[in-house]
């Protein structure tokens, strides 16, 4: 698979994935260029994500030069526009690639994940005199927190996901 510059996978794939696919209504309904947009937005999103491992970019500079500098690393992971492919591999994992199109799906369902996070702790709302009640006791559902808005996607790039617990080292000479 291709890198594109703009989006992980194409257009193509993506109608090929929905044409699979029960519920997709949002999609086809969508006019190409929303569709390009929300993998735009998707890919964004997924990018904004913390990853285990290195871009690929940065991996290669590493089998190379092990003993590369953080400066070196960053200026070469500039070079790759997305968080994909990472470490050894040289395409998009097929994972990365579905849950893109499943954000894009969602995006173009309309899920805003900022609204979703944002009443995330509104147990009860009313109309007549107007109240809404929060609950800020219960445990924000990880995709929403992460702002993903599809369970879906989440679950596909979990594996690909750096622990909350993990923290990064960088060798400073």
């Amino acid at each position: 698979m291709a890198i594109d510059a703009t989006f992980y996978g194409t257009l193509d794939e993506a109608n090929d994935y929905f044409a699979k696919r029960l519920h997709e209504f949002a999609w086809s309904a969508a006019s190409m260029a929303d569709r390009e947009k929300a993998l735009i937005a998707a890919t964004r999103l997924i990018d904004d994500l913390n990853f285990k491992g290195y871009r690929a970019a940065a991996h290669a500079l590493l089998q190379s030069h092990p003993n590369a500098t953080v400066a070196e690393i960053q200026a070469v992971e500039v070079t790759q526009p997305h968080e994909f492919p990472r470490g050894a591999d040289t395409v998009v994992p097929e994972a990365i690639r579905r849950a893109t199109y499943e954000i894009a799906h969602s995006l173009l369902d309309n899920k805003d994940p900022e609204l979703e996070l944002e009443t995330l702790t509104v147990t009860s709302m009313g109309y007549g005199s107007v109240r809404t009640s929060y609950e800020r006791n219960q445990v924000p559902i990880e995709h929403i927190v992460n702002l993903i808005p599809s369970a879906l996607a989440f679950k596909l790039l979990r594996p690909f996901l750096r622990d909350d617990d993990a923290v990064k080292l960088s060798r400073v000479s």
